[in-house]
């Protein structure tokens, strides 16, 4: 019984450095979407820098999972905000139909998700995406 109480010790020190050497770092966690790189200066003096979101680009720029969509993103000239595919947006000029995908954090943070309309209400905390590669991927946008 002692022996695997000290092997169960011995266990339980050594496996946490053990499973922190085989995380994967942003770069292979992200993939196809970049990972998110800024200055404190370049942030506006509202932003959480705590709260910055790993991966830089929203989750379905990707075509098929596997590489950014560069098909044009449609217009709309519905309603003022939404969910689609579990994700939150909001109507940037109606007249012209650009919108842009939600993001916490004015914008910095995680990509707000959705299972309903009613989750997506304009918020201060949230705002249009900031700092994709591309910035009409993120930004009030159409084609």
């Amino acid at each position: 019984m002692k022996s695997t109480t000290t092997i169960l010790f011995a266990l339980t020190y050594h496996l946490p450095s053990t499973l922190a050497g085989i995380a994967p770092t942003a770069a292979e966690e992200c993939g196809d979407l970049g990972v998110m790189s800024y200055t404190a200066s370049s942030l506006d003096s509202n932003v959480d820098p705590t709260n910055i979101r790993k991966c830089r680009e929203h989750p379905l720029t990707l075509k098929d999972g596997s590489s950014p969509n560069l098909q044009a993103r449609e217009c709309w000239f519905g309603d003022e905000y939404g969910c689609s595919k579990g994700y939150c947006w909001e109507s940037c000029d109606r007249e012209k139909g650009t919108w842009c995908w939600t993001a916490w954090n004015k914008g910095h943070g995680n990509w707000r998700t959705c299972s309903g309309k009613e989750q997506c209400r304009p918020s201060e905390q949230s705002a249009c995406g900031k700092d994709c590669k591309d910035a009409k991927e993120c930004g009030c946008s159409c084609h």
